[in-house]
C-alpha cells in the first residue's frame, strides 16, 4: 500500500499536478508514525526527498488543527527558501496555509509585516528565529510542530546552542521531527533530548553516497588544477557546480574562468541575500551554466539536471563529501563527481575510508595548455577613449589661398575708455615705523596669540561705502519732505 493513499484528495491531486506519483523510500516509511502524531528520527541520503517527508503531514495536521502553528528550522537562507517554495507548490485556492519566511540578510521590516499576518508555517534559520524572538516581533506559545531539518549540518555550523535555545520557548505538547543525510554521536545525544520515543527512520547508508553518482577523480599538482578544471569546463555538458574552500578562492576563481570565456557565477557566505537569490536563479535557469562556490551551497541546493560535480579543493571534513556530490544524482536522474587530487593525498585516503567509496574510476589528466585569454585584466579595467574625428588632410601641392581683404567686410571695432589708475595713497607713519627695540639693540617678540583684526563696522565712520554723515548714499532718495 502506498503511503499516499493515506492523504487527503486535496493533496493527492497536489501531488498529480506535481507529476509525483509513488513516494521516495524515506516517504513510504516516515508518513505513517508522522501522521499518527509520533516524533521521528529521520536518516537518508541527500536527495531522497526528505522534504516532502515532514511537509506532506504537517500539511495535513495544521488542516485539522486550525489554531495550531508549525516551526521549520533549516541551516541556510538556500535551504529555507526551497522549503518555502515546496510548500507553496502543495497549495491551492482551496487549501492553502499561510507562511513567512525568516532568514538573515533579508529586510527585515518585510519579516515585520510577515509575522503581523500572524503566519501558520515559520521557516526560517536559527540565527534570525531568535533576533525575532528577542524583539517580541515571535511568539511560539501556538506552536505545536517542530520541524529541525539537516541537523547534523545545524551542528556543523555552531548552531546547537540556538536550537536550545528556541527548543526552550516552545510549548512543551508538541512533535518533533528530526531529519538528518547523517548521524554523528552529537546528534544522537540531541535526539534524546528533543524527542519523546522517536520512530527511527533509516535509509540507506549515511555514510555512503548515492549510488546513481558516477565517482572520478585525478591526480595532479597545484599549477595543474586551473588547466584541468578549464578542459572539464570546455567538455562536459550541462550544468556544473564547482566546490572550493574558501570564499576569496570563489571569487579568484570565478575570475579566472571568465578571462577564458567562461560563463560562471560566484556563491559564497559574504553576498548578500539578494545577490545570492540572483546568482541561484541565473543558474537554475541555465544562463550560467557553471556555479563556483563553497560549502554553503552543499546543503539543500536543488537544481534540475546537475550534470557534474567538481571537487576543485577537497572538503576539510571527510562528511562533506557526501553532501557536495550528492547535489547531482537527485531524484532518480545519473550525475559525476569529479575531485581533485593534489599533495593532500592523506585527505583523499580518509574520505575514501570513511565515506566507504567503492568502485572509483581514475582520470588522466590532461596535456592541453591553457587557452589564449579572451581578454585581460588590464583592458577590461581600462576605460574607452572616445578620440576626436580625424580632419581631411590638405595636400601640400594645393595649399589654401589667402583670404582678400577687399572681399571680406571690415569688423567694427568699438573704442572703450580706460580708467585712470588710481593713486596709491601712503601708508601712515605708525606702519611704517620699525618694531620697537629694547636697549642694546635686542627685539622685542611678543609671545602668544595675536588678536584677530577687527573687521570693518557695517555701518558708521569705518565703512568707507558710507559717508561721514553717517547715512547711506541712497537715503536721499527715499527721504521724504518736511511739510511746511
Amino acid at each position: 500500500m502506498s503511503a499516499f493513499e493515506a492523504l487527503p484528495a486535496a493533496l493527492q491531486s497536489a501531488l498529480q499536478r506535481l507529476n509525483i506519483t509513488q513516494p521516495t523510500p524515506v516517504q513510504q516509511a516516515a508518513l505513517p508514525p508522522a501522521l499518527k502524531g509520533r516524533d521521528l528520527l529521520a536518516t537518508a541520503q541527500t536527495g531522497t526527498g526528505k522534504t516532502l517527508a515532514f511537509l506532506l503531514p504537517l500539511w495535513v495536521h495544521l488542516q485539522a488543527q486550525p489554531e495550531k502553528t508549525a516551526l521549520i528550522l533549516s541551516p541556510t537562507r538556500e535551504l529555507a527558501q526551497q522549503t518555502q517554495a515546496a510548500l507553496d507548490s502543495l497549495l491551492s485556492q482551496d487549501y492553502c496555509l499561510s507562511s513567512a519566511l525568516i532568514i538573515g540578510g533579508d529586510n527585515i521590516h518585510k519579516q515585520y509585516a510577515a509575522l503581523r499576518r500572524h503566519p501558520r508555517v515559520i521557516i526560517g534559520t536559527p540565527g534570525r528565529v531568535i533576533d525575532h524572538l528577542g524583539r517580541k516581533s515571535l511568539t511560539l506559545k501556538n506552536t505545536a510542530f517542530f520541524v529541525l531539518d539537516e541537523a547534523d549540518r545545524m551542528l556543523d555550523m555552531g548552531f546547537i546552542p540556538d536550537i536550545r535555545r528556541i527548543f526552550a520557548a516552545l510549548p512543551a505538547p508538541r512533535q518533533t521531527w528530526l531529519f538528518s543525510a547523517t548521524l554523528p554521536k552529537e546528534i544522537e545525544r540531541l535526539a534524546g533530548e528533543f524527542l519523546h520515543e522517536p520512530v527511527r527512520v533509516q535509509i540507506g547508508s549515511v555514510s555512503r553516497p548515492v549510488d546513481l553518482v558516477l565517482q572520478q577523480f585525478v591526480r595532479l599538482s597545484t599549477r595543474e588544477k586551473l588547466p584541468q578544471l578549464v578542459h572539464e569546463l570546455q567538455t562536459r555538458k550541462g550544468a556544473v557546480l564547482v566546490f572550493v574552500k574558501s570564499r576569496h578562492g570563489a571569487e579568484r576563481l570565478a575570475k579566472q574562468l571568465k578571462l577564458y570565456g567562461c560563463k560562471v557565477g560566484a556563491l559564497h557566505g559574504d553576498l548578500r541575500q539578494n545577490r545570492r537569490r540572483q546568482v541561484l536563479e541565473q543558474f537554475r535557469s541555465g544562463a550560467v551554466p557553471t556555479l563556483v562556490a563553497t560549502d554553503v551551497a552543499a546543503r539543500g541546493l536543488d537544481v534540475a539536471g546537475m550534470a557534474c560535480v567538481i571537487n576543485y579543493d577537497l572538503p576539510q571534513c571527510a562528511e562533506d563529501y557526501i553532501h557536495r556530490i550528492g547535489r547531482t544524482g537527485r531524484a532518480g536522474e545519473v550525475g559525476t563527481a569529479l575531485s581533485f587530487v593534489t599533495e593532500d593525498k592523506e585527505k583523499w585516503a580518509e574520505i575514501c575510508r570513511v565515506c566507504h567509496l567503492g568502485k572509483l574510476t581514475e582520470l588522466t589528466k590532461t596535456s592541453r595548455p591553457l587557452p589564449k585569454p579572451k581578454f585581460s585584466l588590464d583592458t577590461a579595467k581600462r576605460k574607452p577613449v572616445h578620440s576626436a574625428p580625424a580632419q581631411p588632410k590638405v595636400p601640400a601641392s594645393n595649399p589654401l589661398p589667402k583670404p582678400n581683404p577687399a572681399a571680406t567686410p571690415a569688423k567694427k571695432t568699438s573704442v572703450r575708455a580706460v580708467p585712470a589708475p588710481r593713486k596709491k595713497t601712503p601708508a601712515p607713519a605708525a606702519a611704517l615705523s620699525p618694531a620697537p627695540r629694547a636697549a642694546g639693540g635686542i627685539n622685542i617678540v611678543r609671545v602668544g596669540r595675536k588678536k584677530p583684526a577687527a573687521s570693518a563696522p557695517a555701518h558708521g565712520k569705518g565703512n568707507p561705502c558710507r559717508p561721514a554723515s553717517g547715512k547711506a548714499p541712497f537715503a536721499r532718495f527715499f527721504k521724504r519732505k518736511k511739510r511746511k
